[in-house]
């Protein structure tokens, strides 16, 4: 990489140097860190649904899961949350190896890539964040207003 000067620069290129290229890498390692963090919660999650199914079917639990109404939805709503902290960490993994690839080769047009994932997270984080807001306000709303159960 030669060192450059703010003369010698087009009105779209953008150069790194050095230390930013080092944060950049730094970054995406630990990005990918957390990513593989996420995959795991994601596997721990899964499991505990699975545990948690098996646990409600034990003698004596039965019941009282019938009653709130547990004994199938519980594996469906870990597997559900599962899968929404799957996704960002896939982002996220995506992000930190596109970005290591393009910090490692110089590549203008691999560090963008990068970027451009990242972008799919934060789009991603933001309608997740958006719809459970949604929720939070639709739960409030309910239990302002009385309404413990919804009529179909």
């Amino acid at each position: 990489m030669r060192p450059e000067t703010h003369n010698d620069t087009g009105p779209n290129e953008l150069y790194l140097d050095v230390s930013l290229l080092q944060s950049l890498s730094d970054t995406a390692k630990w990005g990918k860190v957390l990513a593989v963090l996420g995959f795991i919660l994601s596997g721990f999650i899964l499991v505990f649904g699975l545990f948690m199914q098996q646990m409600l079917k034990s003698p004596g639990m039965e019941e009282r899961a019938a009653d709130v109404g547990l004994s199938g939805f519980t594996l469906v709503v870990y597997a559900f949350v599962a899968l929404v902290y799957f996704f960002p960490s896939l982002y996220l993994y995506n992000f930190a190896s596109s970005m290591q690839q393009g910090v490692q080769e110089r590549s203008r047009q691999k560090v963008g890539k990068a970027i451009s994932r990242l972008r799919i997270l934060f789009k991603f984080m933001v309608i997740m964040l958006l719809l459970f807001l949604v929720l939070f306000a639709v739960s409030l709303l309910m239990l302002a207003t009385g309404v413990t159960e919804l009529e179909l």
